[in-house]
C-alpha cells in the first residue's frame, strides 16, 4: 500500500513539474524569429506612459505577423508585469524595471518612453513659480516612493541641503514628504489641507490646476530643478523594456519603433481627441487635457551611446548604492 502512495505522489509531483516547467516555457518562450502566430502582449501604467503605445492599440493590432495585445493597468501593478513575464513590453519607471533585469528579469531597456513630466504644485500668495525657498518648513504629498518621482524630487532637496524627513513637524529647513499612492491621493491631501504642495506627473498637475475649488497658482518644474543639477535638460521617467529574445529580433523592432513614432505623432497633433480615444480604447478613467500633452514628454525612440549613458548617469545620481557601470550589458 505505502508503494501504491508513492507512486501516485511521484506521479503527481512530475505532472505538477512539467506543468510548471511548462509554464515558464512559454513566458520564455524565443520571439527572435518568425513571429507568425505568436502574440506579443504590451503593458503600461495608466497615466502618461499609456499615451507613448495608445494608438498603436488600434492602428497596430499586428507587428511583423505577431498579433498585439495591449493594456493600461494601475500604476503599483505595473512592476507584476515584467517580474512575472506575463508581458512582453513593457513601460515602467526606468529604476525600477532597470534594477529588476540586474536581478535576473530576462529583458532589455530599449527606449526611453517617457522623459521627465513631474511638477509640484500649489498656492502661493503670490501666484508663480514654487521655490526652493517657499517648501522649507513645509509639508508636500508626492507620488512615486522609491521609483522615479521620489527618488528624483529627494536628489533634488537635498542636493539643495534641505533636510527630508516622513514623520514629526518640519522644522525651518526640512521638508516633510507624505507619500502618497496616485494622482487621486496627493489632490485630496491638497483639497484637506493635510499638506502645502503635491508632487505629481503630468497630466495630473494640469489636470489639478483647473479645478478651480483647489485654488493653485504656483508650480515647480522638477525637470528644470534636476537640471540645474546635472547640467541636462530632463531625465529619463519610464523605460520601454521588451523580453530580452524579442528585442534581438531586428525586424520586430524596427517595426516597433516605427509605430511607435506614428503613435507620437497622432497624439501630438490631436491633443483635444485623446482623451475620448484613450477612454474608449485603453482605460475608461483617462484626462489628458490638450494642455498637458507636451508636457507629458513622450519620446518612445530607439536609445543612441549617449541616451544610454545618461540614463546610467541619471540611475547613479538617484540610487548611488546599485553597480549600475557594472550592469550596463544586463540592462542593454
Amino acid at each position: 500500500m505505502k508503494k501504491i502512495v508513492l507512486i501516485i505522489v511521484s506521479i503527481l509531483l512530475v505532472g505538477i513539474l512539467a506543468i510548471s516547467f511548462a509554464s515558464c516555457g512559454s513566458k520564455d518562450k524565443d520571439l527572435s524569429g518568425d513571429l507568425t502566430g505568436e502574440t506579443i502582449k504590451v503593458a503600461a501604467p495608466e497615466g502618461t506612459p499609456a499615451l507613448a503605445i495608445c494608438h498603436m492599440v488600434t492602428e497596430n493590432t499586428t507587428l511583423f505577423g505577431a498579433t498585439m495585445e495591449y493594456k493600461a493597468v494601475a500604476p503599483a501593478l505595473i512592476a507584476a508585469e515584467l517580474a512575472s513575464g506575463n508581458s512582453d513590453i513593457v513601460i515602467m519607471p526606468i529604476n525600477a524595471g532597470a534594477k529588476k533585469i540586474i536581478d535576473g528579469a530576462n529583458y532589455k531597456l530599449v527606449s526611453i518612453a517617457v522623459d521627465g513630466s513631474l511638477y509640484m504644485i500649489g498656492k502661493k500668495d503670490v501666484a508663480g513659480a514654487i521655490t526652493m525657498d517657499d517648501i522649507k518648513g513645509k509639508k508636500i504629498a508626492s507620488i512615486g516612493q522609491g521609483a522615479v518621482p521620489g527618488l528624483t524630487l529627494e536628489y533634488v532637496l537635498k542636493s539643495n541641503n534641505i533636510n527630508v524627513i516622513y514623520e514629526g513637524t518640519p522644522g525651518a529647513n526640512d521638508v516633510f514628504i507624505q507619500y502618497v499612492a496616485d494622482g487621486p491621493s496627493a489632490r485630496a491631501a491638497l483639497q484637506n489641507n493635510s499638506v502645502n504642495f503635491a508632487v505629481v506627473g503630468e497630466p495630473a498637475a494640469t489636470t489639478f490646476k483647473n479645478v478651480a475649488a483647489l485654488g493653485l497658482n504656483a508650480e515647480m518644474d522638477i525637470q528644470a530643478e534636476y537640471g540645474k543639477l546635472a547640467g541636462v535638460t530632463t531625465y529619463p521617467q519610464a523605460g520601454l523594456f521588451v523580453k530580452a529574445s524579442l528585442a534581438s529580433n531586428t525586424e520586430f523592432m524596427n517595426k516597433l519603433f516605427e509605430a511607435l513614432a506614428a503613435s507620437k505623432s497622432w497624439v501630438t497633433s490631436n491633443k483635444a481627441d485623446v482623451t475620448s480615444y484613450v477612454q474608449a480604447n485603453l482605460y475608461s478613467t483617462a484626462n489628458f487635457p490638450a494642455a498637458a500633452i507636451d508636457r507629458c514628454a513622450i519620446n518612445a525612440t530607439a536609445l543612441t551611446v549617449s541616451d544610454k549613458t545618461a540614463i546610467i548617469s541619471f540611475l547613479k545620481r538617484i540610487m548611488p548604492a546599485v553597480q549600475w557601470d557594472n550592469n550596463t550589458d544586463k540592462i542593454f
